[in-house]
């Protein structure tokens, strides 16, 4: 299975937002958090992962899965050089090469999404279930005018009632972000936001630039490079940062008009944060019934777009390793 377009898988976008600032003044973009997390059981998002394990009785998948088995001593020999590079890299991540094996090497791939709330993903070997595990891929964007995100779904179970997955994106939006959520049975629970390009002093955000993720999975946590930089460690129990917009200047005079101005935007101000106040604490009683320890699970190379022109998310380079 290639991929499928789907409507938004629409929490993590949320957290797109965020990185873009908080000093809008539109009350409905600043307190959405909830209301897209909401929609999430209206989405085909996770009947369609669920689908996908079907997938793992397909004779075509299970030929996929079982190729290494029958390939002759010519094509081993080309596996294990194409293997050779990955297994280089892993000691950089503190992974030590003999612990495992590449799971799969992906062809190059691109995926495109636009406008409002879309979402795309692709794997070939989507039945590949990954417990600890290094993935990694060289991901660019064509993103002017898009507010969207490129990067990896992991462990994700699939259910289509209630989903449990990890989401690990990086986006060029406000000069360059790495965003990472926890969704528990269908409901976003908390997300961090790194930024990259303050950590990472390699990473470009500009567009038609190419940057490597590489995240490396262990229990229940999550180790996050980009360019080979180790710019934060995720644990994706934590709880969620509260965000709030910068409060409006003062008046620009004494004049009655600037004294108006100002309590009108005062006012917008503190509607906003309330409403933020309240989504935080609502995600933050999600966040003590919810559990949030995904094991195992699918994963996946993903686009997402929140708003804005057409994003394309090229894959290169893109591969699993499993610690075993």
């Amino acid at each position: 299975m290639r991929y499928k377009r789907l409507l938004l898988f629409p929490l993590i976008l949320a957290l797109i937002s965020l990185a873009c600032g908080g000093a809008s003044t539109n009350s409905s973009e600043e307190s959405t958090l909830q209301a897209i997390s909401d929609q999430v059981r209206q989405t085909g998002t996770a009947a369609a992962l669920a689908e996908t394990q079907s997938d793992v009785g397909d004779p075509a998948v299970a030929g996929t899965q079982t190729a290494l088995s029958a390939l002759g001593p010519d094509s081993l020999t080309a596996t294990a050089a194409a293997s050779a590079p990955i297994l280089a890299k892993l000691p950089t991540y503190n992974v030590d090469p003999s612990s495992g094996r590449v799971a799969w090497i992906h062809p190059p791939v691109s995926l495109e999404v636009q406008g409002f709330m879309q979402f795309d993903y692709v794997n070939h070997f989507i039945s590949v279930l990954a417990q600890d595990f290094v993935m990694s891929a060289d991901i660019s964007w064509d993103a002017i005018g898009s507010e969207s995100s490129c990067g990896f779904v992991l462990r994700s179970d699939g259910n289509q009632d209630a989903m449990n997955t990890y989401l690990a994106t990086i986006s060029r939006v406000a000069s360059g972000h790495f965003l990472f959520m926890t969704v528990a049975k269908g409901e976003f629970v908390t997300g961090q936001d790194i930024y990259a390009y303050g950590r990472d002093p390699a990473f470009d955000w500009q567009n038609n630039a190419t940057n490597n993720l590489t995240v490396v999975g262990r229990a229940n946590h999550f180790w996050i490079y980009t360019n080979g930089t180790l710019i934060g460690e995720i644990d994706p129990s934590a709880p969620p940062e509260l965000l709030l917009p910068p409060e409006p200047e003062g008046p620009r005079d004494g004049s009655a008009e600037a004294l108006a101005e100002y309590a009108v935007k005062q006012a917008e101000y503190e509607t906003i944060t309330r409403q933020i106040k309240a989504d935080y604490n609502q995600r933050l009683q999600n966040l003590k019934n919810a559990d949030t320890t995904f094991d195992r699970g699918f994963t996946a190379l993903v686009a997402l777009s929140r708003a804005g022109t057409k994003a394309t998310c090229q894959f290169n380079n893109a591969w699993l390793f499993l610690i075993e």
